[in-house]
């Protein structure tokens, strides 16, 4: 669940599901993140953690070469 830019998720759903609550760090002072943006951040996360299945972990450039 996200909530709404101008608000956050409501605090009582906060409270009643403490436990399984992630929270997104920001700098002193940022009041929200856009929600497209917290939310890729969110699944980059949780594909991170589970390896990248299922997506390619290296890639080649199209004209140059690395290295």
């Amino acid at each position: 669940m996200f909530g709404k830019e101008s608000a956050g998720i409501p605090e009582e759903i906060l409270v009643d599901h403490e436990e399984t609550c992630i929270r997104i760090p920001m700098g002193f002072g940022i009041r929200s993140l856009n929600l497209s943006n917290a939310a890729a951040i969110v699944l980059y996360e949780a594909l991170r953690q589970n390896g990248f299945p299922g997506l390619e972990r290296e890639g080649e450039l199209h004209r140059l070469r690395w290295g």
